[in-house]
């Protein structure tokens, strides 16, 4: 059962249409980042779908489009065409995903939906001289992706194809040839 603070919480960020960051929950609540942080652990311990992006804390929520895995290899120079891609195609990416050999599966959540995403997670990247997931696998890792039709799936596949980025998808609809 969540505390009074904890339920405050939640209700902020259920009441949210975008990630919060964690100090203006901080600064909402009277607490510090550190509580929240706290909290946050605490909620997702009690089965809260809260996820933790670049952007700030996002509680999931179902949705009536439908969600499947990429499995993508590219360079790190070819990142952003393959972001901007699939935001061009209506196709957000959740997450990203690499299998390490030590510590196996390891995700990083992304909640990318735009453009202007995408450019804020690059340049957080760059300004924190920070390794891209896919650097430890040669390039090879995963997103977990939403859509809501078909087509807008199938055809952010054949534009990555098209661009030189491999791409598989799970239970997806396999990307039209010509």
């Amino acid at each position: 059962m969540p505390t009074e603070r904890q339920q405050r919480l939640l209700n902020l960020l259920q009441q949210a249409d975008a990630p919060v960051p964690g100090q203006a929950l901080a600064e909402a609540l009277g607490v510090t980042r550190q509580v929240i942080v706290h909290d946050i652990a605490l909620l997702r311990a009690a089965g809260e779908p809260i996820y933790a992006t670049p952007k700030g804390y996002w509680l999931t929520r179902s949705s009536s489009g439908r969600e499947t895995v990429l499995a993508v290899s590219h360079t790190p120079e070819q990142t952003k065409d393959e972001l901007y891609t699939l935001v061009d195609h209506g196709v957000r990416v959740m997450d990203v995903r690499v299998e390490h050999a030590i510590y196996g599966e390891i995700v990083g959540n992304l909640l990318i939906t735009s453009r202007r995403d995408v450019d804020v997670f690059l340049e957080k990247v760059r300004s924190e001289r920070a390794a891209l997931l896919s650097s430890l696998t040669g390039g090879f890792h995963y997103h977990r992706v939403q859509y809501d039709r078909e087509d807008q799936l199938a055809e952010a596949c054949e534009a990555l194809q098209k661009a030189g980025i491999q791409v598989m998808s799970d239970g997806a609809p396999e990307p039209r040839t010509r």
